[in-house]
């Protein structure tokens, strides 16, 4: 893969690489402490799977529920269900086993699959790229389900920060092409619209987690020469976010970027999306992940009560027989 895309600077070339470099290691710091992994069942070590997209090939890690869970759900007559999720990582960080105690938690307490795929970012990519894998990604999943075991009726979809983005784009395009959308989303500590200016995005903190350098380097790189308010860019500028199916939205009070989710919430329910949001209070950017072991808890155990109740759910498939939208090329 180049070093840039040609169509990127260098100088905020230079400093996506430089956050590419850096993230792992504080990851595997700050984001991996086996203190927030609340899975209670013995799960095997994640599958390293394949992936075909328009792209190229991605690499995705595959969470599977334990045998007797995943007999128990045939034995009721149902196949388990699978969660698409997305790491976060401002569009330029590629670690998605930092979502390990997300999926370790989903696959073991809700009895689900998880793929979680490792996307191309910038700046050797930019815009669309990450969202039309993430979306071939969700179409594998859909056309997959008699070779791995799962049901295609019941696929959501989810991710922390720039993941809560690209699931949120996952919907878009679904919609856009006319076809099955998932069932339920969560969207922890995301973004929603890239046309807000910098200026809204505040904190109580003097050094937030999210300073005003990551959305501006998110722009020069990433989102060169993006139209911002394309709703595969931009979701919350979706014309018919009623269409949305059931959303979880956690917010962090002391998060620049909870002003953005909270006014899509308010939004997406206004028109009619069924939609969940808790803020917690006194966290910043990252809640799922770090300290305090109890926020993390609470937050996670949220998404997969969210999730069961999608599952579920009698036939809720989200297919809208409509003309397809323009979507990007």
């Amino acid at each position: 893969m180049p070093f840039k895309d040609a169509a990127i600077a260098w100088r905020p070339a230079l400093l996506a690489r430089a956050f590419q470099a850096g993230f792992p290691i504080l990851s595997r710091l700050l984001l991996e402490s086996p203190k927030l992994r609340f899975a209670t069942k013995p799960l095997t070590v994640p599958a390293r799977i394949t992936i075909p997209t328009r792209h190229g090939d991605v690499g995705a890690l595959l969470y599977r529920p334990i045998s007797a869970d995943i007999e128990a759900q045939r034995a009721a007559g149902r196949r388990p269900p699978v969660h698409l999720l997305l790491h976060g990582g401002a569009f330029a960080a590629r670690r998605p086993e930092q979502e390990d105690n997300v999926a370790g938690y989903l696959a073991s307490e809700v009895g689900c699959y998880v793929v979680l795929p490792d996307y191309d970012v910038a700046p050797q990519v930019r815009f669309p790229v990450a969202e039309q894998q993430c979306y071939d990604v969700y179409s594998w999943i859909l056309g997959q389900a008699g070779a791995w075991g799962w049901d295609e009726s019941r696929v959501s979809a989810g991710g922390a920060s720039a993941g809560a983005k690209l699931a949120l784009s996952v919907i878009v395009q679904a919609l856009q092409d006319g076809r099955p959308a998932p069932v339920a989303a969560s969207l922890e500590y995301g973004v929603s619209d890239f046309t807000l200016p910098d200026e809204s995005r505040t904190s109580p903190l003097r050094f937030p987690v999210i300073g005003g350098w990551m959305p501006r380097m998110v722009r020069a790189t990433y989102l060169a020469g993006a139209d911002l308010a394309d709703p595969v860019v931009s979701p919350a500028a979706y014309p018919r976010l009623g269409d949305f199916p059931p959303l979880l939205v956690l917010t962090g009070g002391l998060d620049t970027l909870r002003h953005d989710m909270r006014a899509f919430a308010e939004r997406a329910r206004a028109q009619g999306a069924k939609v969940e949001h808790h803020e917690f209070a006194r966290s910043d950017h990252g809640f799922t992940h770090v300290r305090p072991v109890e926020t993390a808890r609470t937050a996670i155990t949220m998404i997969g009560r969210h999730l069961r109740a999608a599952y579920d759910a009698p036939e809720r498939r989200f297919l809208l027989e409509r003309p397809r939208e323009p979507g990007p090329a």
